[in-house]
């Protein structure tokens, strides 16, 4: 996958989120440069061990990974031939601790998580190397019983400190009035007492060092000299020993370098899945199907990102539909929808778990492409519509059968009419390439298109009219509409001029717009376009059937024309306003009802019905009917 789609779809926030649930460097950094593959048997594998990990995860909370602290930097230094440290030797014998409790830990899990168990066969326990370090090193130190000689030696320095201390205690005492304080300190590597500035030549010894302020000198005295040469030279026979014992563990280290660096991946392979389970569980994850001929058929599914308040989305996609153009409002969830499908199918192709109903099934595509919000580059000087048309074209050179292709807004940033018209272009050669293609767009002639072209399905983005809230819900095989009129209307904006609105955005061009007259003039040019057209209407009478061609439907005709050419109609149970010239007629009323007929019985509800038989008899107390039209 291409670093673009990357990071459009927010694939690398989900990644940073799986690098956080590993321990070692190398793990996280594996989780960094995590992509989606295309071989199937692999998937399959990784997004098992993923949930054999989570199984494990449910039965023991404490796994015993190691966060490889200092482990690989030990490996590198053996090689290079320096000694590593003795708190470098004590990581190292932690780490082959982990080993051992890893291997064991795993064999209890064979029986619900075979495949994750088996990769501790390949783990080495060295034990010989783990003892040796457990005996020759302690608290980062090597230990007073690593070697015999070290024992003597540290032996005779202990002796021998201890006979400076005893001299130095004799001496302080006898020559108290010439110390600054009493107290025995070390400098140079020379055990050395305080001796006041004034009083340096009375005191036999030698001066090693003096204070910032020099009205202190620390002098060694002269009766220490014999036993302070020995303790030195004792000093650096522990130094040799200590080389030696390190240059031991150095050498048994390097000859089993071949199965540390095998145990270094395995512990960053168990690190690296045992992420990929807690992120599972962060997320409510499950494993999916991969099924490579099915296309995507995606249930209750949520945006990783998102977390559980996010809305569930079902959509399926490449079986009975290459191409799905969803419409709907701004901020309805349109681009949400679109960057769900996508990082989900690069998340599947990665071995991970996703917050999906775990009858979801995925095909594998080979590559994704997108074409995700505002990409203007300063650099080139592109302005945003040349930059999403030079996005488009790589995406045309690139596209073919197994990819997914992810476009929002497409045609935007133009002309409304020739972006539409291009729009519709650059869909019909995507689906053509064979490629599966989800899209957004605003133009519902698009929204028409999709609804005729073969291959295509529209879907739409729920909207709650009463609320004027976006429901965030995908709804498939149903075309969705901007709503302006609604949220106008529901907000307050007078009738007439959403009559007027949609007047307008119903032509065809502005040119075949009849233009009303200035404020001044409004009422006189009104009457006068009233009486010109009254000239020219088709006649029609209440009962008629009339065919609505932008509709593609049939309506009957309540009201006649009115001074503005508006017919009122019923279609399909609903009342709606229509003027005259975007209707033609279909069948007239007196061959549709007989003679006398009653034609409340079409344009009325039952209750309404009922209630008009009742009042036309008799007053009645309580019963009424409302009236929402204003000409009655």
């Amino acid at each position: 996958m291409n670093k673009k789609t990357i990071e459009s779809l927010e694939f690398d926030k989900v990644l940073a989120l799986l690098s956080n649930y590993a321990m070692s460097e190398a793990a996280k950094q594996r989780a960094l440069e995590l992509l989606p593959i295309d071989e199937e048997r692999k998937i399959k594998r990784w997004l098992n061990e993923t949930t054999e990990a989570c199984k494990i995860i449910e039965k023991s909370s404490s796994i015993p990974v190691h966060s490889l602290h200092g482990v690989e930097q030990i490996v590198t230094l053996v090689d290079k031939g320096y000694l590593p440290t003795p708190q470098q030797f004590e990581f190292l014998g932690a780490f082959l601790d982990s080993v051992k409790k890893i291997k064991r830990f795993m064999m209890k899990q064979e029986y619900h998580a075979p495949t994750v168990s088996s990769y501790a066969y390949s783990l080495y326990e060295l034990t010989d190397l783990a003892e040796e370090i457990t005996r020759c090193i302690r608290n980062n130190q090597v230990d007073d019983y690593a070697s015999r000689a070290l024992t003597k030696i540290r032996s005779k320095l202990a002796a021998i400190e201890e006979k400076i201390k005893t001299k130095l205690a004799q001496i302080m005492k006898g020559s108290s009035s010439f110390l600054q304080e009493q107290v025995i300190s070390i400098r140079n590597g020379r055990y050395v007492v305080p001796v006041k500035s004034e009083y340096k030549r009375k005191f036999s010894g030698v001066i090693v060092d003096q204070s910032s302020s020099g009205q202190t000198v620390f002098m060694e005295p002269h009766d220490l000299n014999k036993l302070q040469d020995e303790l030195t030279y004792l000093k650096v026979e522990e130094e040799v020993e200590i080389q030696k014992i390190i240059g031991q563990l150095t050498d048994m280290t390097a000859a089993y370098k071949q199965e540390l660096l095998i145990n270094i991946e395995g512990m960053v392979s168990y690190d690296f899945i045992f992420a990929k389970a807690k992120l599972s569980k962060y997320m409510n994850g499950h494993e999916v199907n991969i099924l490579p001929d099915e296309g995507f058929n995606i249930l209750s599914a949520r945006h990783p990102l998102l977390g559980v308040n996010a809305v569930p989305l079902s959509v399926t996609l490449g079986k009975d539909y290459m191409a799905l153009v969803i419409t709907g409002p701004n901020t309805g969830g349109k681009t949400v929808t679109i960057k769900t499908i996508g990082i989900l199918a690069m998340m599947v192709q990665s071995g991970l778990h996703i917050p999906a109903d775990p009858n979801s099934s995925f095909c594998i595509v080979k590559d994704i492409y997108v074409d995700i919000g505002d990409q203007q580059s300063i650099e080139h000087s592109l302005s945003t519509f040349s930059s999403h048309i030079t996005n488009v074209i790589e995406i045309l050179n690139k596209s073919r059968k197994d990819t997914l292709v992810i476009l929002d807004e497409i045609g935007s940033g133009t002309d409304p009419r020739e972006g539409m018209g291009l729009a519709i272009s650059i869909l019909e050669a995507l689906y053509d390439s064979r490629a599966m293609l989800v899209a957004t767009t605003h133009y519902s002639e698009i929204k028409d298109f999709a609804e005729k072209a073969a291959g295509f399905q529209n879907g739409s983005m729920g909207f709650d009219i009463e609320t004027l809230q976006p429901l965030y819900q995908l709804i498939v095989g149903k075309g969705g509409d901007s709503q302006a009129f609604s949220i106008a209307q529901k907000l307050g904006m007078p009738m007439g001029i959403i009559q007027r609105a949609k007047e307008i955005s119903s032509r065809q061009s502005i040119e075949d717009l009849t233009i009303i007259p200035a404020t001044k003039e409004r009422e006189r040019g009104q009457e006068k376009v009233a009486h010109k057209e009254k000239q020219q209407i088709q006649s029609y009478q209440v009962g008629d059937s009339v065919w609505i061609p932008h509709l593609q439907t049939k309506g009957i005709v309540e009201k006649t024309v009115n001074a503005m050419g508006e017919l009122k109609l019923v279609v399909k149970g609903e009342k709606v306003t229509i003027n005259h010239k975007r209707v033609k007629p279909f069948i007239k009323a007196e061959e549709l009802y007989p003679d006398q007929y009653d034609m409340d019985q079409v344009f009325d509800a039952k209750d309404v019905r009922k209630k008009k038989k009742l009042m036309n008899r008799k007053h009645v107390d309580g019963v009424f009917i409302e009236c929402m039209d204003e000409e009655k």
